[in-house]
């Protein structure tokens, strides 16, 4: 993949999901951009952010026995050993008949999971197809990942785990959730063909106008071949007008404002809606009507505009997607697709809760001095969270830089899967760091293997 960004922005992050992509969204080739201090790639794909605020209500802490109904939800998912190594938190906030409760946390000084449970206490707008957007944690290197953990029918509560990397140590110091979105209806869509035409596109648009842009923008260039020259994004489409309502439509996430063919491309710009604009994973495709399977596509995009900032992320007014036709097939042969997580209705509301966050969790510490691949390994920690290995020397946040394969084991001898890697950079030390799909005791983890090589812990 081939990228380039102007200005280096967040807005980048709310479309593009790096390295560690699901495997139906393997077409979806995105890439986080790291911040600059501390330098940090983050493999998975974080949602939006806002820094805003609200009342708390305070739920009861720290005794489990007395639990909500929300910390019973917890402890059916994780299980008896997983939720006892949490820290109660049990704050709640009420906005727009939703309510979120922040019901338990973890922190092993790299990264911080907390769990959120959501119910609407209005009705049944809350199930298994909600998401949340808008999301901030106080001292957090970059925005913040949210996943659904479980829906419970019963309870009618969506649990949520939302994961950090940590940015500066927050071991005991105080901290603010932030939910800025209750995100309802999410449909994903993978190659959804909408049968309208490039032929279309021309007849509706057939005089094309360009615009030079001069101010805030980020583009990119997403494709297979090594050789496609990178898109520079200084032009984009001029707004233009269509009677067809199909054509308005074309994509789910916003409205289609002008198109047209020019220099062997197809262009769209797309003026993304108020919802649409916290639609992920979302790319463009040409299919061929004869050769349905071709592959390889190359896919440029360029947003500019008005911009609208929510604490780290930046949304622009307009998106353009430019695809290269390809050569000897006629416009009529090849129809637009596409693909995205894409949300029907956003609530919004100022969601928040401030606890302080508890000290690190067990761990265990080794400090093996081995090289592996040319990186010098000084330092590795093991916690029910994850393995962080600590490497002296180079930059390690070069996405195109070899880095050691780090294993860990459980008691039945096979890999513990991992949820999410991440790569950060201090100016002297590369830290990489695979998390755990989810906490796990110390005890169940019987080897770590860092470039093939056997790591001993104190115990």
């Amino acid at each position: 993949m081939t990228k380039k960004t102007s200005p280096v922005g967040q807005a980048i992050d709310r479309r593009l999901s790096a390295l560690c992509l699901p495997e139906d969204f393997a077409q979806r080739v995105t890439q986080a951009t790291p911040k600059k201090c501390p330098r940090l790639v983050y493999f998975r794909r974080p949602l939006a952010v806002a820094a805003v605020l609200c009342l708390v209500v305070t739920c009861s802490m720290g005794v489990w026995a007395a639990a909500t109904p929300s910390s019973h939800n917890l402890f059916s998912i994780l299980g008896e050993q997983v939720f006892s190594l949490l820290q109660p938190v049990e704050r709640s906030c009420v906005q727009n008949g939703i309510e979120t409760t922040v019901v338990a946390a973890m922190n092993d000084n790299d990264t911080v999971d907390i769990y959120v449970a959501v119910r609407d206490l209005e009705g049944s707008r809350v199930n298994a197809r909600t998401d949340l957007a808008d999301v901030s944690l106080t001292g957090l290197a970059v925005s913040p990942s949210v996943q659904l953990v479980q829906f419970d029918e019963k309870s009618a509560t969506a649990t949520f785990r939302i994961e950090g990397v940590c940015g500066e140590a927050l071991n005991g110091k105080k901290v603010t959730l932030s939910i800025g979105a209750v995100l309802l209806e999410k449909s994903d869509y993978l190659s959804q063909n909408t049968s309208i035409s490039v032929a279309d596109i021309a007849a509706a648009f057939p005089n094309p106008e360009f615009q030079t842009l001069t101010g805030n923008r980020t583009y990119l260039t997403v494709c297979s071949d090594e050789d496609t020259p990178l898109f520079s994004g200084d032009t984009a489409l001029l707004p233009a007008q269509t009677e067809s309502d199909e054509l308005n439509a074309l994509l789910p996430w916003g409205k289609l404002i002008a198109g047209g063919v020019a220099d062997g491309a197809l262009h769209l710009l797309i003026c993304p809606d108020e919802v649409g604009r916290y639609a992920r994973y979302t790319s463009v495709s040409l299919v061929n009507k004869k050769n349905p399977d071709a592959a390889g596509q190359t896919l440029h995009t360029v947003e500019f505009g008005s911009v609208e900032t929510v604490a780290d992320t930046q949304y622009y007014e307009y998106t353009e997607y430019v695809l290269p036709l390809p050569e000897g097939t006629g416009q009529k042969e090849l129809s637009i697709a596409y693909d995205g997580v894409i949300y029907g209705q956003a609530i919004h509301g100022k969601w928040s809760a401030t606890f302080q966050l508890e000290s690190v969790s067990r761990q265990r510490m080794a400090y093996p001095d081995i090289t592996v691949d040319g990186w010098h390994i000084s330092r590795v920690e093991l916690s029910p969270m994850g393995v962080c290995v600590v490497m002296d020397g180079q930059d390690g946040s070069d996405l195109d830089a070899q880095r050691p394969k780090i294993i860990a084991y459980g008691q039945d001898g096979q890999p513990i899967s991992v949820n999410s890697s991440s790569s950060s950079w201090n100016g002297a030390e590369t830290t990489l760091k695979n998390q755990f799909e989810t906490p796990l005791p110390l005890e169940e983890i019987v080897r770590v293997t860092v470039g093939g090589q056997d790591v001993e812990f104190k115990k």
